[in-house]
């Protein structure tokens, strides 16, 4: 098996069991609202809805950590590796400190949410075809609700369903991101000025200079 199929079937798992257990997390949470009910609000403890929620976004950080393992010998994708893997230690951090912990649990939304969106804008500069263009308007997407939702500006849909145009962007794109690691070669080859810049601070860390 490709690093590329298995970091897709990976992927893949994940996204499937984080959006089945958050919606039957949503069935138990009391008098939950899509639009005042924030996806943070399911983990803290002592709600009904907590172990289901906080167990998916282990689950998810376990598998984002191991995607962004199997990915880091594909020189092809740059960065996008070590934007995974961070982003599974966010998910993780999230897991274990629920919203009632705010500093801790920002810092793992920043983790998990940027860098995710980050890795989405990289694709554009590294995948060929429609799906650079895809990653980009998702990306750009998520980062301006992103803005929009630190900014208090909730645009007519409340904080938790602002919250959720930060989301499903992401997860949407990472859906596309799996399928598009099972179709891609991971023997082409990378010219773009992504690729580029990475291979130049590659041999300027990795080779030797002359004296």
């Amino acid at each position: 098996m490709r690093r590329r199929e298995l970091a897709g079937i990976l992927l893949f798992v994940g996204i499937t069991q984080f959006a089945l257990l958050t919606n039957i997390a949503e069935t138990q949470y009391p008098g939950f609202s899509i639009r005042n009910t924030l996806l943070s609000d399911l983990g803290v403890w002592g709600k009904p809805s907590a172990l289901i929620f906080n167990a998916s976004l282990v689950i998810f950080g376990v598998l984002g950590l191991a995607i962004g393992f199997v990915l880091k010998g594909d020189r092809k994708l740059t960065f996008i590796p070590l934007l995974f893997g961070l982003s599974g230690l966010g998910m993780l951090i999230m897991g274990v400190f629920p919203i009632s912990v705010e500093w801790v649990h920002d810092v793992g939304a920043f983790l998990a949410f940027v860098l995710i969106a980050l890795a989405a804008l990289c694709c554009y500069w590294t995948f060929p075809g429609a799906f650079r263009f895809v990653s980009l308007t998702l990306g750009a997407i998520a980062f301006i609700t992103m803005t929009l939702y630190k900014g208090g500006v909730y645009v007519g849909l409340g904080a938790a369903g602002m919250e959720r145009m930060i989301v499903y962007p992401l997860f949407l794109w990472m859906a596309a991101f799996g399928t598009a690691l099972f179709l891609s070669d991971e023997n082409y080859r990378g010219d773009s000025l992504l690729h580029r810049f990475f291979n130049c601070c590659v041999r300027r860390i990795c080779v030797p200079q002359s004296s």
